[in-house]
């Protein structure tokens, strides 16, 4: 079976129905929302729902395989009305989501909201009970791999378990994650950070989940971090010690040492993660996982073939992709052009002073990635600007 038939059948659930109800009555669209977009695979509502999906696509369709790819990806979007598989569009109700939206318009993209927004309206998102722990749920479930599924268990299980016994409005996980989003917003230090959860568990009810200490709080959440590659460099940037140099000991440039080390004429070790600390430090944070967590979720995916898709062809310059540069790339590369996913970055970087201090002898560098397929009005967003390197100074 093609991939795009296979996809063609994606889901998540809230209530449970009989299977005659599903297919049945006028708001089977809300209905099926709930269960096949609002709660992840594993739950047994969404395989009562799933199974009586199979009974509906049985006629023509390999069940075995298709049982497969739903539990293991999902349905597509927005397919409450089954109509790829003998139901009418006329039954179903009007409520559900138009995937032709016209992003044309940034008023229809208010969906993507400003981290830096510091409005009533983001004051107001913290508060909500209803985040999207689901979604990050499903988002982890479909981009973790074998090994880490006894990680990815034990986040499910802390999305269920209450903040303390009798808590309706947290989990323990919802808690830790609306505590590290206040830290990240209001940039709190680790010191203060630390004290107000000592505080607040004193404060809740004996028996609550809640961490006394950041790192406490960072392992809870550890499986839905993205990696981060540390690289040793040349103190005077002349090289990476990775690849084929990831073992030597010095610059073969210009001859410095790769360690920070008292007495220069001491011996080497073989495994040169014991020669003492590096010299000078790249931090690297990979792009492919993040571009992959982005494809994952079909409005982000949407949202980045707008360039293709959504941008217009008037001679007028309004985006990147209206640009003779970007026309010169296509004639150029024209296999790289042609296809819509391809994702085209914008690179800046400058020196920062993070200490504050005016003296010139310590600075870092970041190296920031703007995504251009985005439309002109997202281009720019803080949630779309990658950090992909971080070079320590001086």
């Amino acid at each position: 079976m093609e991939f795009t038939t296979v996809t063609s059948m994606v889901a998540t659930v809230d209530t449970i129905v009989d299977g005659d109800e599903l297919m049945n009555g006028d708001s089977e669209g809300i209905d099926r929302k709930s269960w096949m977009y609002g709660i992840r695979h594993t739950d047994p509502r969404f395989v009562i729902g799933m199974e009586t999906f199979l009974k509906v696509a049985q006629e023509d369709r390999d069940i075995k395989q298709i049982e497969y790819h739903l539990l293991k990806r999902g349905f597509m979007f927005n397919y409450t009305c089954w109509s790829k598989h003998g139901e009418s569009l006329a039954s179903q109700s009007t409520t559900s989501i138009d995937l032709n939206t016209n992003y044309n318009d940034a008023n229809n993209a208010l969906h993507v909201t400003d981290d830096n927004d510091n409005s009533n309206e983001g004051n107001d998102n913290l508060n909500e009970v209803n985040d999207n722990l689901n979604d990050m749920c499903n988002d982890l479930e479909t981009n973790t791999y074998d090994n880490e599924m006894k990680k990815l268990q034990q986040i499910f299980a802390d999305a269920e378990k209450p903040l303390y016994n009798g808590c309706k409005n947290f989990s323990k996980l919802s808690a830790v994650l609306k505590l590290l989003n206040l830290k990240t917003n209001y940039s709190w230090s680790y010191k203060s950070f630390t004290c107000l959860l000592e505080l607040l568990h004193d404060m809740l009810p004996e028996d609550n989940e809640l961490p006394i200490s950041i790192y406490q709080a960072k392992k809870l959440i550890c499986p839905t971090e993205l990696e981060v590659q540390r690289i040793h460099a040349c103190p005077n940037d002349c090289m990476l010690y990775r690849n084929q140099f990831a073992n030597a000991h010095t610059c073969f440039t210009c001859g410095e040492l790769r360690y920070k080390r008292k007495n220069e004429n001491d011996e080497y070790d073989d495994d040169v993660t014991k020669n003492g600390p590096p010299a000078k430090v790249l931090w690297y944070f990979p792009i492919i996982p993040r571009l992959k967590r982005l494809f994952a979720n079909p409005k982000e995916s949407k949202l980045l073939r707008w360039h293709s898709d959504e941008c217009k062809d008037d001679g007028k310059l309004r985006h990147v992709a209206d640009s003779p540069q970007w026309r010169n790339f296509d004639y150029d590369y024209p296999d790289f052009g042609n296809e819509a996913r391809n994702i085209r970055f914008g690179l800046s970087s400058d020196g920062i002073n993070p200490f504050r201090d005016m003296s010139s002898h310590h600075s870092t560098w970041p190296v920031l990635l703007s995504i251009y397929n985005l439309p002109p009005w997202l281009c720019m967003k803080r949630k779309y600007i990658m950090l992909s390197l971080l070079i320590q100074g001086p």
